[in-house]
């Protein structure tokens, strides 16, 4: 890392390692803080099968099929203005 590094800022506000320590949890609030639920799963069934290998029976074979309805919480504003 070079001083010439655009993306890490010259200026940090609180020097030392309090400074650094208080930057990590304002970190963390903001993104505990976030809506990160852009959609709302209304059906969620989870199938999983699981059959021993012909070959060698100490092996198992598992399949696990999550299937999922998704609802958009707000649709996007240019689908509000097509018309058929």
């Amino acid at each position: 890392m070079s001083p010439d590094d655009p993306q890490i800022p010259q200026k940090l506000p609180g020097k030392g390692l309090l400074g650094w320590l208080g930057r990590q949890v304002a970190y963390v609030r903001k993104a505990m803080k976030a809506d990160v639920s852009a959609s709302k799963t209304i059906y969620r069934d989870c199938t999983i099968e699981e059959k021993p290998l012909p070959q060698d029976p100490k092996v198992k074979l598992r399949r696990t099929v999550i299937d999922e309805v998704v609802v958009d919480r707000d649709p996007p504003p240019s689908a509000e203005k097509k018309t058929s």
